[in-house]
């Protein structure tokens, strides 16, 4: 069946050089690169028609299902959405932008998917080479997005504009994620396939330039004209395709042909996860998504997983960006957001241990819808989209969770919106303590203050002054304020601001101690 990577994947390197050359053509108001980007239109017509030639054989040979055959149909239709297009952007009538995401989410990231299906569907490839396999593809996608921004950039001089630049190191810490995570989930022989190729004048250079971009008192690109970045780029991700046929060739089972061929058989033998300890695993079982799922389902998809830390500050993903991986927070706190036209950002959700993140982006395999950042200090096990996704169709009671999972977000969405964006600022101020303390569960009287007040005020749909002013109202009422905490006056002092949410959180609600049975606002009025 593995035949059937090396067409898919030669047309996604087809297509993913046509968006670099279309990308500088459209950045250059046509004076670079026409004949190269008329070469590359030639190449990606001839891999697609070459996926339609064995499209037929495909069923009677590997015995796809027509699911299966009719996503590869949908992929086949979407790039003729891209030829159509084709005279459209030989006219200038798209900015570099649309062209990256087009490209990109219609045909590129679809592609990605159905191939990591396809291996995973050959029961003589190992699950865990696979898994090496598909993060292999992410990187060298996001290299491919670098290719092709880096040109975008060079030619508008967009590298001396400093949210650019934010946003071109963001993708090259997206790089070095998925770069890490193949050699997390490698073995030796595939980590010695990626060191045997990748290396060269064009590499190098590369990562000169990588290394200085990534330098916070850097504030340019290096010296380096458009052409001459997309020839080593392009030089580099041609040496990334030939790393990519190699891991293809090395995807079966070492022991395929030594045991009766059964996928039940390999399965059974899990590889250590990278980086999960067996407190987070324990802990990750105890999810509603994980909790009572049989035991081959909850390793299967765990030995796909990766954990990682993460520092304050750093992104997870931006808007927009291919949903390639689900998130789940073990511990700490991160934040939804969305940018302003004014350049300002406005915080939608704070998420923290055990909450998904976007997930209904990852199930619905569409972009993100917002971007996601980390508040606080935080520890995030992630899992590869196509792989959830393929487990969900299989698995009845994991499509449950699903539903249940995006039911909840929904039901805390509105809830949220509620509570922050239609009550008068003492009441959200309140609301969110009395959360927080539910939350928390850990001393009566006490909140700890999970994040800077900078950001409790934008996640509470406020200005800092306003969150300081209504601090002052709480302090004069006897409540003590301090940098990361605040301290009631007594254990019921925040039990006006309680909701029938909030309420079925709380342990005293439904017996004698209750002092707000009905949930009652009224002693809201005092504040």
């Amino acid at each position: 069946m593995n035949e059937t990577l090396i067409f898919l994947g030669n047309a996604m390197h087809e297509m993913q050089a046509e968006r670099g050359c279309a990308v500088l053509f459209v950045s250059s108001k046509g004076r670079l690169f026409k004949n190269e980007l008329l070469g590359s239109f030639e190449k990606t017509l001839a891999a697609f028609d070459n996926i339609r030639r064995e499209l037929g054989k495909w069923r009677e040979i590997h015995a796809y299902d027509d699911e299966f055959l009719d996503r590869i149909r949908i992929v086949l239709d979407n790039s003729e959405t891209v030829k159509s297009r084709r005279n459209r952007i030989l006219n200038l009538e798209f900015n570099a932008t649309e062209i990256i995401s087009g490209y990109s989410h219609q045909v590129i990231s679809p592609l990605m998917d159905i191939m990591v299906l396809a291996a995973l569907s050959d029961k003589k490839n190992d699950p865990a080479k696979v898994s090496a396999y598909s993060y292999f593809l992410q990187y060298k996608e996001k290299f491919g997005r670098e290719r092709a921004l880096g040109a975008r950039g060079l030619v508008t001089k967009s590298f001396n504009d400093q949210e650019f630049l934010d946003r071109f190191r963001f993708l090259l810490s997206e790089q070095d994620s998925f770069q890490r995570t193949f050699f997390a989930m490698a073995d030796a022989r595939q980590k010695r396939i990626y060191d045997s190729i990748i290396h060269g004048s064009a590499v190098r250079r590369l990562s000169e330039v990588h290394k200085s971009l990534q330098l916070k008192k850097n504030h340019s690109m290096p010296e380096i004209s458009p052409t001459e970045w997309f020839r080593l780029t392009s030089e580099k991700i041609d040496l990334m395709k030939k790393v990519e046929n190699k891991l293809v060739e090395n995807l079966p089972n070492d022991a395929a042909n030594a045991d009766d061929g059964s996928q039940a058989s390999r399965v059974q033998v899990h590889r250590p996860v990278e980086g999960i300890t067996s407190q987070q695993r324990n802990f990750i079982e105890e999810l509603p998504f994980f909790m009572n799922l049989p035991e081959d389902i909850t390793s299967g998809l765990l030995q796909h997983a990766q954990v990682r830390g993460y520092k304050k500050g750093k992104l997870l993903f931006l808007e927009g960006e291919v949903s390639s991986r689900l998130h789940i927070i073990l511990s700490g706190w991160v934040k939804l957001f969305k940018g302003t036209s004014g350049g300002d950002e406005t915080v939608l959700q704070m998420l923290t241990c055990g909450d998904m993140i976007a997930e209904s982006a990852v199930f619905l395999n569409a972009p993100y819808p917002v971007s996601a950042q980390v508040a606080k200090k935080s520890v995030v096990l992630t899992l590869p989209a196509p792989i959830i996704r393929e487990r969900i169709k299989e698995n009845n009671e994991l499509a449950l969770r699903v539903l249940a999972g995006i039911s909840q977000h929904s039901h805390s969405l509105i809830q949220e919106f509620e509570n922050i964006r239609l009550k008068p600022a003492t009441e959200r101020v309140g609301w969110f303590l009395l959360k927080l303390l539910l939350d928390q569960g850990k001393i009566p009287d006490l909140v700890e203050l999970p994040y800077d007040k900078s950001l409790i005020a934008s996640y509470l749909d406020m200005k800092p002054e306003t969150f300081s002013r209504t601090l002052k109202r709480f302090r004069d009422r006897g409540f003590e304020i301090n940098k990361s905490s605040v301290i009631l006056p007594n254990i019921s002092a925040l039990c006006g601001f309680c909701d029938h949410d909030l309420a079925a959180a709380c342990k005293k609600h439904g017996t004698p101690e209750c002092p707000n049975p009905e949930c009652s606002r009224a002693s809201v009025a005092d504040f």
